[in-house]
């Protein structure tokens, strides 16, 4: 399935999901999210439980998606000596879970309204192609884990608290005149980003419509851990569920930063293009500046929503937080891919951090954020998922 949305609106539906997995598996969650359910039997199948209550959780919050073969594949592989009535028990108590998890997240719409006013200053963010601000209420978004959707919002880029303060410091032009020869993508600017950069840069992209997103690839590259460590069932409940509140609350995150904050800041298309309205001696126009990322078209393209914080960074940062407490900091894993552009469809680490911070730096590759996007994202994501694995992790 790939469906044709937003970061946030898929980490939430993983969160959705996973945590009604979670509080399914009831014999291993003493901690649930739910309120427990009475069921049907006491013997009631675990397994059809689970299936169940994501079966009933991806139903709503994809109603254009039939997920009923899916169900039907997992029903097939509990074992045959499962007695039937135990099956069709744990189907529907699993039914009762999904229930409770749509109706718990049933007020989050508005926070995906579009409502938003350009600041409309120099600095300020504004659309770069056709598409208007993607989800600038996000912030508003109730947590699944946070005590508020503020509790890990970054410092202002560098400290400063306005448009013109920013613009004008040293350290703006630094950052702007990093990214605007790094992430170059247009054919009459210079570029000093290096073969392996290009390939960094398109590996972690996932931006396009069509791609798992970067809460997508991160969950996948988590499924794979999970299949080379051998988890046991009411293991991968557990964890991810806590991987899957990191991602949903560092969607919060980063959009709080991004759209709720004095600074809305305009990407580096924006910047670059637009140096001569920044006051700054140390930065310089060029109009034909385009990023190296790319729409499906192969037209340079920057991602709708301001720059500070990167998401990229903080949906990585989070699920390091929680990957590292549960496997140790030290471990070799593969990364994949399904970006459009990816040269190299696979990357191997050997550390959360250096993925995490590999994730981050790409995206000054790719011409679409600036340094300390990805330094506050990293460091918010990193803090996030520390918290929900010390505050969520069943006990």
């Amino acid at each position: 399935m790939k469906e044709k949305a937003s970061p946030g609106r898929l980490a939430r539906a993983a969160a959705m999901m996973n945590i009604a997995m979670h509080d399914a598996n009831w014999p291993a969650a003493p901690r649930t999210y739910l309120p427990r359910i009475t069921q049907q039997h006491p013997d009631d199948s675990i397994e059809a439980t689970m299936d169940a209550a994501a079966h009933g959780v991806l139903t709503n919050v994809f109603p254009g998606f039939d997920f009923t073969s899916a169900l039907q594949e997992a029903t097939d592989q509990i074992p045959s000596w499962v007695d039937p009535a135990r099956i069709e028990g744990g189907k529907v108590d699993g039914t009762k879970i999904a229930n409770l998890m749509i109706a718990e997240r049933s007020g989050d719409e508005p926070a995906f309204s579009p409502t938003y006013a350009l600041d409309g200053v120099p600095g300020s963010w504004r659309p770069t192609g056709a598409d208007g601000a993607l989800d600038p209420n996000l912030g508003q978004l109730k947590p699944f884990a946070m005590t508020s959707g503020t509790q890990f919002r970054p410092p202002l880029p560098a400290g400063f608290t306005s448009y013109d303060q920013l613009l004008r410091s040293p350290q703006y032009a630094a950052q702007v005149n990093e990214v605007k020869l790094l992430g170059s993508g247009g054919p009459t600017t210079p570029t000093t980003r290096t073969a392996a950069q290009t390939q960094v840069a398109h590996f972690w992209a996932n931006d396009l419509d069509g791609t798992y997103k970067p809460p997508g690839q991160l969950l996948a590259t988590s499924i794979e851990i999970s299949k080379l460590k051998g988890l046991k069932q009411s293991e991968n409940a557990e964890l991810f569920n806590l991987i899957s509140m990191a991602l949903a609350d560092a969607s919060i995150v980063a959009w709080d930063a991004k759209y709720a904050t004095p600074i809305d800041l305009w990407r580096p298309q924006s910047a670059v293009r637009g140096a001569d309205t920044d006051n700054n001696a140390a930065t310089v126009a060029d109009p034909a500046w385009v990023p190296l990322s790319k729409n499906r078209d192969g037209v340079p393209f920057s991602p709708p929503f301001p720059a500070y914080i990167s998401g990229h960074a903080t949906f990585g940062g989070a699920w390091a937080g929680v990957m590292q407490r549960w496997f140790g900091h030290d471990l070799t894993f593969t990364v994949r891919t399904e970006d459009p552009y990816a040269t190299v469809r696979e990357r191997t680490f050997t550390s959360f951090a250096a993925a995490a911070e590999e994730n981050a730096r790409s995206r000054v590759y790719l011409g679409v954020h600036y340094q300390w996007d990805a330094d506050g994202g990293l460091e918010s994501g990193f803090n996030l998922g520390e918290f929900v694995y010390t505050t969520r992790r069943d006990q």
